[in-house]
């Protein structure tokens, strides 16, 4: 690694002159010295940058080139840079936890993920928000480590209708559609187009430029979009309260789980029930997810009240 450190140390010196001269060239346009200096230091950085890939490739070490685009100023904000770099680290560890652990809801990895896939910080591009970051990696006969997961970025990054974002939430999780939205957005907002580039270890590149309008487009697929899940309860508890005229109730069981909402079209609502008194209740519960804020909105119908003593104990099916 000591020949992969001393090229970055090249490298930054070299941006690091480039940028300076590049300052100079613009209060002398035209001058043949400065531009010819200009010149040599471009050179001398795209060969440095040519050896410190390979170099990068032998050590196992993927490359990804990250620039932010502004679409129609040079105005970079401190919060808006941050957040974008900190939420694309973030989509890359949701991405490959959900590839190599399964798909979960909980947004929170473990020390051990967040370790194994941390982008170490290479150079910056002059001129422009551009950054090189590095992950060690390893590759096999099958590919190298990371191949699957800039895949299912670069997946993630082309969703174009609810249905895409539903797939991508059962084969990657809530949380990766969750942490895409957060990235398009602050990107969105702030008037940025991603240019991301990835060397993998195999030599290979594979990347994409993601414009201001594809990623208003991906913030408003996944807002609009949500998860439905249905579920019935049958069981035991006491009939707190029950509103003729508004068509709602209130059920509580013998653990202390207080369920209330509207009652169904089929319950019999005319029929005269018992208030503080133990029936057997069917309840449907309905819960929606929202994929851009992971809010979960829970409704309860109920279906019908029995007397106790006609039916089995606490039951559940989900349809």
């Amino acid at each position: 690694m000591s020949g992969l450190n001393s090229l970055l140390d090249n490298l930054r010196r070299t941006y690091a002159a480039i940028g300076e001269v590049q300052e100079v060239a613009a209060r002398m346009p035209g001058d043949i010295m400065v531009l010819a200096n200009l010149g040599s230091l471009k050179r001398e950085a795209t060969d440095l940058e040519a050896l410190w890939e390979e170099e990068c490739r032998q050590a196992r070490v993927e490359v990804c080139r990250y620039r932010l685009m502004p679409e129609n100023d040079e105005r970079y904000t401190v919060a808006a840079v941050t957040k974008s770099l900190l939420d694309f680290q973030e989509l890359f560890s949701q991405i490959y936890d959900a590839l190599k652990n399964g798909v979960k809801k909980s947004r929170q990895l473990s020390s051990w993920m967040l370790n194994e896939t941390a982008f170490d910080f290479g150079f910056s591009y002059p001129g422009s928000l551009g950054v090189a970051l590095m992950v060690p990696s390893h590759a096999d006969l099958l590919g190298g480590k990371f191949d699957d997961t800039v895949d299912a970025f670069l997946q993630v990054m082309h969703v174009s209708n609810e249905d895409e974002v539903k797939d991508l939430a059962k084969s990657l999780g809530p949380a990766v559609v969750k942490k895409a939205y957060d990235w398009s957005r602050v990107n969105h907002s702030s008037g940025y187009a991603v240019d991301v580039t990835w060397n993998t270890v195999q030599g290979t590149k594979k990347g994409a430029v993601v414009d201001v309008a594809a990623l208003g487009k991906i913030v408003e697929i996944i807002g609009r979009t949500s998860d439905v899940e249905r579920q019935n309860i049958r069981g035991p508890g006491i009939l707190v309260g029950l509103d003729t005229l508004k068509k709602r109730f209130r059920f509580v069981e013998p653990d202390g789980l207080d369920y209330s909402g509207p009652v169904t079209e089929e319950f019999e609502i005319q029929r005269k029930w018992a208030v503080n008194q133990t029936y057997i209740a069917h309840i449907q519960v309905e819960e929606i997810t929202e994929y851009a804020t992971q809010e979960i909105k829970r409704t309860y119908r109920l279906v019908s009240l029995t007397p106790v003593g006609t039916q089995p104990d606490k039951v559940s099916d989900r349809t």
